[in-house]
């Protein structure tokens, strides 16, 4: 808890970047050059993966046989393979082959964007599933934080452990550049009611990064150690900074005594508050995913449901996997901040994919020394067919990036509950101006969705006691056993 107390309060550290022995790869057009997202990669071992949309992909020999085998596969290009003992090249040259596609038959009836918009809001219902459903996901968020100003001055402390050169030097060891990523498998429970609350039963979770080094260590100990020192029993530190404040208890600090029947019982139920601190927020990341579909009522997507706020293309046919589909770009008229293009099934007039990306700043606002500046989120969203023979969300990934600052006077004032009159025992005050520029991918992969009864719903029991195991870098016998 201590060091979490640092971190926020003082110095917002970040975890460094991580680093594996592995060869970074990227799958081409052997003419144009150009990236080939989304192709399959896969071995002999039976294992396999997707490349992302630039086309790359990482490939740790060391979790592969010498004897073992990697195949590139994509529609439209001719199938290559190569031996892992071979193969210590970074890029991948696909080469083209012509589609051979069955006989099709087309209406002679040519549809215009409306028509198609139209037959898509009519059959939401029929087409989507919006009933209660177990679904099986995995979780991943990497994310980039470079941090372009971070001074501290005006310090002033009644601790003597904690100076103005041990700030100094925490500063100095700080990394510029911080990279970190956390998975999750789990089981995802809901409903598309706003009113039920959504479950989760996790099943294992990974958090990867590097610590920092040993000097950095031992300045985080130091301010721990003044800390334990000069606390009092049933003390807090009460934060300002201008008009905002709050209470901050600092009872972690202190040693649990196996002996204190009290002691082991806040330590317990901490850790509890603690594990599900860590559901609720997974929790939270998946259903920003399910609020971004198209036919949810505050979606920023609202391309169908407020078809009336965009210009959309003249559809024309083209080829998604193995389907046929309608293709359409929509583009806001006014303020909207969205466009996107659309995938649609001819045969349901389902919407299998959105793809999107911002064209105006998403939020931006300065106040009272604090600003947040929002400039990316896009994305994409697919949506298949599971076994109730009705779409669900099958995969989605969302980018973000957003310019971050904070320019403003702090105090941490030790305040004690049990003194009478002015309970002020220390005080430590500094002025921090804070800048940090941060991106990051939150990727959703569901790979069983089925639908259960409410009262199932109703009885599922969640105890979530899976807290993420640290790695100091990416290994891919993690998941292994799944």
């Amino acid at each position: 808890m201590v060091r979490n107390i640092l971190i926020i309060i003082f110095f917002s550290l970040y975890s460094v970047k991580i680093s594996s022995q592995s060869l970074k790869i990227q799958i081409i057009d052997s003419i144009s050059g150009q990236a080939v997202p989304y192709s399959n990669v896969y071995f002999s071992n039976n294992n396999g993966l997707i490349s992302d949309d630039d086309g790359r992909f990482e490939l740790i020999k060391s979790q592969l046989s010498e004897k073992d085998s990697m195949y590139i596969s994509m529609l439209g290009y001719k199938k290559s393979s190569f031996l892992i003992k071979d193969f210590n090249d970074t890029l991948i040259k696909l080469v083209q082959s012509p589609i051979k596609l069955t006989d099709v038959i087309l209406t002679n009836k040519k549809l215009s964007s409306k028509e198609i918009i139209s037959k898509v809001v009519e059959n939401i219902d029929k087409n989507y599933e919006k009933q209660f459903t177990e679904n099986k996901i995995y979780l991943s968020r990497k994310s980039n934080t470079r941090t372009e100003r971070f001074i501290i001055n005006k310090f002033k402390s009644t601790v003597p452990e904690i100076n103005k050169s041990l700030i100094d030097s925490l500063l100095a060891n700080l990394a510029k550049e911080n990279n970190s990523g956390l998975e999750t498998l789990a089981y995802y429970y809901r409903s598309f009611d706003d009113e039920v609350k959504k479950k989760i039963k996790i099943i294992k979770s990974r958090e990867t990064y590097n610590k920092e080094g040993e000097v950095l260590e031992s300045i985080n100990k130091k301010m721990e150690e003044a800390f334990k020192n000069e606390l009092k029993p049933d003390s807090y530190y009460k934060i300002k900074s201008g008009i905002f404040g709050g209470d901050l208890e600092l009872d972690g600090l202190e040693e649990v005594d196996s002996t204190n029947t009290e002691s082991i019982k806040k330590f317990q139920e901490k850790e509890v508050k603690e594990k599900g601190d860590f559901a609720n927020n997974q929790i939270r990341t998946i259903n920003r995913f399910y609020n971004f579909l198209f036919f949810e009522k505050e979606s920023p997507l609202n391309f169908i449901l407020k078809p009336y706020k965009y210009v959309f293309s003249e559809p024309k046919i083209d080829i998604l996997g193995n389907d046929l589909v309608y293709k359409m770009e929509a583009n806001p008229k006014g303020r909207g901040k969205y466009s996107g293009t659309l995938y649609i099934n001819p045969d349901d007039f389902a919407i299998v994919r959105i793809d999107f990306k911002n064209i105006k700043t998403v939020y931006n606002i300065k106040l009272l020394g604090v600003f947040v500046n929002i400039y990316q989120r896009d994305g994409k969203m697919i949506l298949s067919k599971y076994e109730n023979e009705k779409y669900a969300l099958s995969y989605a990934k969302i980018n973000f990036g957003q310019r971050a600052g904070f320019d403003r006077p702090i105090k941490l004032i030790e305040k004690n509950k049990n003194v009478k009159g002015r309970r002020k025992q220390n005080e430590i005050s500094f002025r921090m101006d804070l800048i940090f520029d941060e991106k990051s991918s939150t990727e959703l992969q569901i790979f069983e969705s089925k639908k259960i009864t409410k009262s199932k719903f109703d009885n599922i029991t969640v105890k979530n006691d899976i807290m993420p195991e640290y790695s100091e870098e990416f290994t891919t016998n993690f998941w292994e056993e799944f």
